[in-house]
C-alpha cells in the first residue's frame, strides 16, 4: 500500500473508531450490534469498506466483536489498558459477503440509514 494510501485508511479508521467510542458513550449498556454499525443500506461497496476499516479497529484491540444472547455478532470499543492486554486471546476470521447477502441484512435488520456516514 503506497504512502499516501496508508495515511487515508489510517486516517478513515480513527474516525469509524471515534465514531464507535461516540455510539457506545451515549448508551455503555446497549451493545451496538456489529451488522447495523458496519452496513450503509445505500451502498454495498461503502459497507465493504466500513468491514475493512472495523477489521483494523478490532486487529490492534481497539474494539471487541462477540455474540449476544441471540448468537448475533455485537461490537464495543475496549477502553484504556484492556485494550493492549497482549495475554487476551485474538482470534482472526475471514467473512464472505455477496451483495444478496448485503441485502439480505439490510431486509432482515431493517437497516434504513448507515451509522459510518461517510467521510467529507
Amino acid at each position: 500500500m503506497e504512502a499516501s494510501q496508508q495515511e487515508a485508511t489510517e486516517k478513515e479508521v480513527e474516525r469509524i473508531l471515534a465514531l464507535l467510542q461516540s455510539y457506545h458513550s451515549q448508551d455503555p449498556s446497549t451493545p451496538i450490534p456489529l451488522f447495523d454499525f458496519v452496513i450503509d443500506p445505500k451502498s454495498f461497496a461503502r459497507t465493504v469498506e466500513n468491514i475493512f476499516h472495523v477489521s483494523f479497529i478490532v486487529r490492534d484491540g481497539f474494539a471487541a466483536i462477540k455474540l449476544d444472547k441471540d448468537k448475533l455478532p455485537i461490537i464495543e470499543p475496549i477502553s484504556g489498558d484492556a485494550g493492549k492486554d497482549t495475554t487476551q486471546v485474538r482470534n482472526q476470521a475471514v467473512i464472505s459477503l455477496s451483495k444478496q447477502d448485503w441485502r439480505d441484512i439490510i431486509e432482515t435488520f431493517e437497516i434504513t440509514e448507515a451509522m459510518i456516514t461517510p467521510s467529507s
